[in-house]
């Protein structure tokens, strides 16, 4: 009886293998449903905010469990694609836009015919459109395996989630936010743009652990290292990621120019 349940347990377990890497991706697909469920209230968005974050943590572990039980596939790429649209796309631009409009409503001056006020927040449609053109040419490109071309999904649906976190857990003041309000317009277009933009930016896996070779990635963990240690200081850890992500622009720049005089 034990060995024909240990049969039973290891066939069922064979079989279950090639869908484990696909429940992960629906577990990402998921925290963006709910996303985006709590995308409307303004006094929910860090709780919708933090399911983007609980979602990246998913999309990192699909593909990792994918490469270590070597069951990736066709369906599975286009299933991570979809749910990243949803999570990193849809999502973020959904939780722009109501932090937007209540922002533009709270902190703006009223113009003269409230036009921005009204219409400045639908500015985080471009969010999602750009995203859904980012991932169709990332499925079908060959040359995005050792860097990015251009701001990955992930890191660009962070960058803005993490400002309500910031809102939420940070002690910042009138004139603070009157002035993040106003760059906000110019932050949506900016790295909206730069998720399609032929920009060569590093990629973070590690196919070795040498020095050489891993230089500007061991480089740029140091800077989030001292980021993150930093961000603790001030009681604001929310903080970090949006300063992490323009470092990680950056550096990736710079390590493009040092290339080019080599």
């Amino acid at each position: 009886m034990k060995f024909k349940l240990y049969l039973f347990v290891y066939f069922w377990t064979l079989k279950m293998k090639k869908h484990i890497p696909n429940i992960i991706t629906l577990s990402n697909l998921t925290c963006g449903i709910l996303a985006i469920q709590y995308s409307f209230v303004i006094d929910s968005l860090w709780i919708a905010s933090s399911f983007v974050f609980l979602g990246l943590f998913f999309d990192f572990f699909d593909g990792f469990f994918a490469r270590i039980l070597g069951v990736s596939g066709e369906i599975g790429k286009q299933l991570d694609s979809l749910a990243d649209m949803v999570t990193f796309g849809i999502a973020p631009g959904l939780i722009m836009f109501t932090f937007v409009d209540h922002a533009f409503k709270s902190f703006i001056e009223p113009c003269s015919n409230g036009f921005i006020e009204e219409y400045g927040a639908y500015i985080s449609f471009i969010i999602p459109l750009l995203s859904a053109i980012r991932l169709a040419k990332f499925n079908i490109s060959t040359n995005q395996s050792d860097q990015f071309i251009g701001l990955p999904t992930p890191a660009n649906a962070i960058f803005f989630v993490s400002i309500p976190l910031v809102f939420e857990f940070g002690e910042i003041n009138l004139r603070q936010m009157s002035y993040i309000t106003t760059s906000l317009p110019f932050l949506i277009v900016s790295f909206s743009l730069l998720l399609n933009a032929n920009i060569p930016l590093i990629a973070l896996k590690f196919k070795t652990f040498g020095w050489n070779e891993n230089k500007i990635r061991f480089i740029f963990l140091i800077f989030c290292i001292v980021v993150i240690f930093s961000a603790l200081l001030i009681n604001n850890i929310f903080l970090a990621t949006p300063i992490i992500i323009l470092l990680y622009l950056i550096i990736s720049i710079f390590n493009n120019f040092i290339k080019s005089k080599k």
